[in-house]
């Protein structure tokens, strides 16, 4: 069961984000599934291989942050150097995971300018679920309110008691469609990727940065904290090869689970420690079940209104909004550095036809430098 729950809370509202994504890019619908089948296919498959070598419980996902970040960049770039993004942070995923310099390059970039970098890039998704009751108040509204008793009851996952509550007013409300449901195994879409600076810092540096921080060092520090000895580098290495091997085929990337980690490795998954792999071997099978048949999730996304897949994306991600700021801002010698990276990246400028989260990123780390000399130039006067 909690590996059901694991691949439940991920076909929700991280699903949402994607075919979000997917329309603001304007990708077709084999497009859509070839996306889809990767991701599923391949967490089910990441989760599948290293669960049984290692013989813990490894929970395979996909990056929720990294679907966000397309969201805003589909728009202003083809599909193609979006792909050709995928293929570059993966090959830096295989690098660093093969290399064994994971911990240490984990240290090289500030984790706080990094969160609030990200915290800006979701910012947007968390005011679109307030902003999206101007369509349709009676919808979201319950869907909001729904999810914070959720959370303030400590429900594991809010987000599905959510999308119920979302689907029985729309369906009230007559504004459920009829799905188009196509029962055949997925025929994944290859894209040749195309290459360009802009691409590579607006979409490659920030995804690499945000798998190794979000994912993989977050993935990793539960297992840990569960006392299991999570095989780092393997997970790294695993996930940018699989990451390699489906990007021409659409695939964001698959890494090990963050918020979801925690279901399937924790003590209510099995009290026995030594049993627990069975969620990570569960989940696996689920996912690449699901994968096989991505169209299914299409046609039921495609039949859903507007407003309940983006009040449902939005709050899919407000846990992650609100720990991001929180790691941010919390320290007082990151603070500024921190803030100046949010506010940028929330600012969605253009210079040198690269975005605003690379410029979040190199703002931040320019201000935390200015606060070390000063700290240095004050304990030397």
């Amino acid at each position: 069961m909690a590996g059901f729950l694991c691949v439940l809370i991920s076909v929700t509202g991280p699903v949402a984000l994607l075919f979000q994504a997917a329309q603001t890019g304007h990708l077709t619908t084999l497009q859509i599934d070839s996306w889809l089948f990767t991701i599923f296919f391949g967490s089910g498959l990441f989760g599948f291989l290293l669960t049984l070598r290692y013989g813990i419980p490894v929970i395979g996902a996909w990056g929720g942050a990294t679907t966000a970040l397309l969201v805003t960049s589909l728009p202003t770039h083809p599909f193609p150097e979006v792909i050709g993004a995928f293929f570059i942070a993966s090959v830096a995923l295989i690098i660093v995971g093969a290399s064994g310099l994971f911990g240490k390059f984990i240290h090289l970039v500030p984790r706080p300018v990094v969160m609030a970098m990200l915290a800006g890039v979701l910012f947007n998704f968390g005011v679109q679920v307030f902003s999206s009751m101007k369509s349709g108040l009676l919808l979201a509204l319950a869907m909001v309110i729904v999810f914070f008793i959720g959370r303030s009851i400590k429900m594991r996952a809010p987000i599905l008691l959510s999308l119920a509550v979302g689907l029985i007013i729309a369906g009230f409300e007559s504004k459920l469609l009829n799905p188009h449901l196509a029962g055949s195994i997925v025929h994944p879409q290859w894209v040749t990727p195309t290459f360009s600076i802009a691409s590579t810092l607006n979409l490659a540096l920030p995804i690499f940065l945000l798998v190794m921080t979000t994912q993989n060092a977050t993935g990793t520090a539960v297992l840990f904290n569960m006392n299991y000895e999570a095989p780092v580098n393997a997970i790294v290495t695993m996930g940018g090869v699989l990451s390699f091997l489906s990007a021409g085929f659409g695939g964001s990337g698959v890494n090990v689970a963050a918020m979801t980690a925690a279901i399937g490795s924790g003590p209510e998954a099995d009290p026995n420690p030594k049993t627990r792999y069975f969620a990570g071997f569960v989940s696996g099978i689920i996912y690449m079940l699901l994968g096989l048949f991505a169209s299914v999730e299409t046609g039921l996304l495609g039949a859903l209104p507007v407003v309940l897949v983006s009040a449902l994306a939005g709050l899919a991600l407000i846990p992650t909004i609100g720990s991001s700021l929180h790691e941010a801002l919390i320290d007082p010698e990151y603070r500024d550095a921190g803030l100046a990276a949010l506010l940028i990246s929330v600012s969605g400028i253009t210079f040198l036809n690269v975005g605003a989260p690379f410029w979040g990123l190199v703002g931040g780390i320019v201000i935390h430098q200015f606060t070390l000399w000063a700290k240095a130039f004050s304990k030397n006067t």
